[in-house]
Formats: structure tokens, sequence, C-alpha cells
């Protein structure tokens, strides 16, 4: 199976980011590496670069001080560091079963015509706890309207970004969800991987809350999605609201 490299940024959540970790750890595919990649703000705790050596893997650390350059910037250096065949995400506040990374690269290495391979995931809205179930099959016109793919739920094989391009940074946000059309337009294969491996959390400090004071430099990102690749409007979502939309049935229940 394909050796794989974990790309994840973080910046200034030191308990997140040792959960982070911890679902790090637990991985059971065989042959790792992680790359964290701070993005400025405080250095990193010594409970976290402990969790770090503990390790049983190679590991870097990619430290950028000063003001954040943004998650398309991180992401970028924590790819260009990478050595592994594919790189897997994973965002400082979501979280994995231990067979996720296994499951994903073994998809990858059964399909020699996958680019991208992304697993189902959990919703978790964290002011209540209820949860979203997102499971649906790559469908361009679809997802062009809704992102539906969280960048913690993917798999992409290295040779993927010298052939589509790197995270545009003028994106500071919806960069991943850019990347992934971008790769579909270009002739890429993304597929899905049955089955809930990853957890992505929202709350009221995560990247895609919709709080005022984002939603101007959301709306610039997502009308600039739209012009580049000529698509419709599209208004911002989280995770919560996408599952509903593009999964309506199993989670018409959930508020």
């Amino acid at each position: 199976m394909p050796s794989v490299s974990i790309v994840l940024p973080t910046r200034d959540r030191p308990e997140r980011l040792l959960t982070a970790l911890q679902a790090v750890a637990r991985q059971t595919h065989q042959e790792l590496q992680l790359i964290l990649v701070r993005d400025g703000g405080a250095p990193l705790t010594d409970e976290a670069r402990g969790a770090i050596r503990a390790l049983g893997f190679p590991t870097t650390i990619v430290e950028h001080d000063g003001p954040a350059e943004g998650t398309a910037r991180a992401r970028n250096r924590g790819v260009e560091a990478a050595r592994g065949d594919a790189i897997a995400l994973l965002d400082d506040d979501d979280d994995w079963t231990a067979e996720h990374v296994r499951r994903l690269a073994a998809a990858l290495d059964h399909d020699d015509k996958a680019d991208v391979v992304y697993s189902d995931v959990r919703i978790v809205r964290e002011s209540d706890g209820s949860a979203r179930t997102i499971a649906r099959d790559f469908e361009m016109g679809r997802f062009t309207r809704d992102g539906y793919v969280p960048p913690s739920s993917l798999l992409a094989r290295r040779a993927a970004f010298a052939g589509f391009g790197a995270f545009a940074p003028e994106f500071t946000y919806s960069e991943d969800w850019e990347w992934l059309v971008r790769v579909a337009k270009k002739g890429g294969v993304i597929t899905r991987v049955p089955g809930v491996t990853a957890t992505i959390r929202i709350h009221a400090d995560g990247m895609s809350a919709l709080v005022p004071e984002r939603m101007a430099e959301r709306r610039r990102c997502l009308d600039l999605l739209s012009a580049r690749h000529k698509l419709g409007p599209i208004e911002p979502k989280t995770f919560w609201e996408v599952a509903a939309d593009v999964c309506p049935a199993p989670n018409a229940t959930t508020s």
C-alpha cells in the first residue's frame, strides 16, 4: 500500500491539537509520516511536542512565526515537506478512527485511476452534541453547489499536487473545495470510500463558522470560486448545513 504523509496545520488550539495528535497516533496504517505546520500564533506546548516525539514514525515540524499565512499556504508547506506516496489532511479540530488512513490507502492502492479518495464523515455540532452524516458518491454537478468533501476526510496522491497544482493562497476560505473542483475539471478522478471514519466538529472558533466578522471574506472567496470555475451563486454554509442538503434522508430528523 502507499506510504502516507499526514499534513496537520495548527494555530493557537493546544487542547484540540492534542486530540488531533491522538487521532494520528492511533492510526493502523504501517507507513506514515506526520508534518505538523504551525501557522503563527503561540509556540507549541510541551505536551504537544511530547506527543509528537512519542509517535512511532517520522515527524517534521514546520513553524512559521508572525501573522498567520492562512490554511492554503500552511497546507502547501506541509505538502512540500511530504515524502509519502499520498497526502492525508487533518484539521486540528477534527478526528479520525484508527482505520481511517489504512482504509483510504487501501482504496487508493486498489484503484490506480483514482487521484483522490475520501471517506464518509460524521458532523458534530458542539453547541448541543447533535450529529449528522455526509455519505455521498462524488457527483460534479452537486459538488459544485455544495462542497461536501471535508479536507479531513480525503487522501490524495502526492503526484496530484504536482499535476493539478497546490492550494490557491488567494482563498482564505474554501481553498480545499477550489482544489477539488480544479482536480475534477482537469480530469482527475475523485472516489468515495463508504463508511464513516472522520469526525468534523462545528464550533464557534471553527474557520467555517457563520459569524458576522467573517462573512464578507467568506463571500469574497465563494464569489471567486464561482467566477474562476464558472459556477452559479454559492451561499456560505458550514458542513452542518451541507449535510442536510446533500444527504437529506438520514439527516431529516436532526435540527
